[in-house]
């Protein structure tokens, strides 16, 4: 009786096994489940990462190209400025010494000097300047501006009759 039953105290140990390794199957499933889709998560985001900064890179690119372009046309302004501001000291008829570059407008006791620098191909600087009798120069604009004409898109209708 004894070997009897502990064949059957085996065979229960055995049907015990079997439904935990049932279990721990089911479970190592779940497990490997959620590791993956954890994985193809950071995949996704490495992926989204690297595309961010390929876009951060051109931007950052671009705005370093027209940094450049602004501070060489504001330094050509300056040089333009300290011609004006020069041939201004030198007394009557300085507006002769400064060439057609400028565009000269006498004002009462003084005269308005106004000149563009191109920037790029869209954009120059504009810059007036009013220049008293003394030989003082005073800036009076000094503005980026687009030198291309914006045409609107008008074929979208928003009223559908």
């Amino acid at each position: 009786m004894s070997s009897i039953m502990s064949r059957a105290g085996m065979t229960g140990m055995a049907n015990n096994k079997i439904s935990k390794k049932g279990t721990f199957g089911t479970t190592m499933g779940i497990a490997s489940v959620i590791a993956i889709l954890v994985v193809l998560v950071l995949i996704v985001f490495a992926a989204l990462s690297i595309v961010t900064a390929k876009a951060d890179l051109k931007l950052s690119q671009k705005t370093a190209e027209s940094t450049e372009a602004f501070y060489i046309a504001d330094s050509a302004a300056e040089e333009k400025l300290a011609k004006v501001a020069a041939a201004a000291k030198g007394g009557e008829g300085w507006e002769a010494a400064l060439g057609e570059d400028y565009s000269i407008k006498a004002d009462g006791d003084s005269a308005l000097v106004s000149y563009e620098v191109p920037i790029d191909a869209g954009k120059s600087l504009s810059v007036r300047l009013r220049v008293y009798a003394g030989g003082d120069v005073v800036r009076e604009l000094w503005q980026v501006r687009s030198t291309t004409e914006w045409k609107g898109d008008n074929d979208v209708k928003l009223i559908i009759e």
